[in-house]
């Protein structure tokens, strides 16, 4: 009797289940490359690039920031041939599961390059056509303000700008990815587009190597720049958050 009542108790408790950590609200990585060369000719180069993320339900908040500089030193004399510095955030509003409202600011210090300063703000509508997990894309429209200054003239123009920005990721690991990313900005006084190609392969725990490939073109630069730059790189970098 005894022994049938407190089977009877154990059974009418109820299941105690433990749920999982949610995420943290907070992720990113940073990443830095060093390539130098010795002999006659003298080179040395680095990149390092870094982005932090905030997710909540309805908010997403992203900062990157980046730098790049090159230098050949021959026969004594030591000549950069690459050197720039952008930041970046962008705040975004889910208004649905796949729609969003997002606001970008976003600057650039280019010392080599034909345009020495781009600062651009700009808002609009994105919509992610692909939600994963193995395959990501999101497409925005949007509009706004631009101010550059030219790198020989110093000349400087104030724009209104419409912009277009796709983003593309495949997750073929859990932590490895290949990503496209393409962004153009159009006004009176210049086209500035830039391609993002990314190869990211997890190594040891959250360390990764990630390669690049970056593409930034301007329909109008001064007299004797290029109108295409190309930025090859290769970096370790180390995840956090995830």
């Amino acid at each position: 009797m005894l022994r049938t009542l407190g089977l009877a108790l154990i059974a009418s408790v109820p299941a105690i289940s433990v749920a999982a950590d949610p995420p943290p609200p907070w992720s990113g990585e940073l990443s830095a490359g060093l390539v130098m060369t010795t002999g006659n000719s003298q080179s040395a180069s680095t990149n390092a690039k870094g982005e932090g993320v905030f997710n909540s339900e309805r908010w997403r908040n992203t900062f990157t920031g980046a730098a790049i500089k090159a230098e050949q030193t021959t026969a004594g004399v030591e000549v950069v041939t690459a050197e720039r510095y952008t930041v970046g955030n962008k705040t975004d509003f889910n208004f649905t599961d796949r729609d969003y409202a997002f606001f970008a600011l976003e600057f650039e210090k280019d010392l080599i390059g034909p345009v020495r300063e781009r600062t651009s703000e700009t808002a609009g509508y994105g919509r992610k056509v692909l939600t994963g997990p193995a395959h990501l894309l999101e497409l925005e429209i949007g509009a706004g303000a631009r101010q550059t200054e030219a790198q020989v003239t110093a000349e400087r123009f104030d724009d209104f700008i419409g912009r277009g920005r796709g983003a593309y990721k495949w997750n073929f690991s859990e932590t490895s990815y290949f990503g496209e990313t393409v962004k153009v900005e159009s006004g009176d006084s210049n086209t500035f587009s830039e391609s993002v190609t990314e190869l990211r392969v997890s190594l040891v725990g959250k360390l990764f190597a990630l390669g690049s490939y970056t593409v930034r073109q301007n329909s109008d630069v001064p007299p004797g720049a290029r109108k295409t730059d190309t930025i090859t790189a290769v970096s370790l970098g180390w995840t956090f958050g995830k």
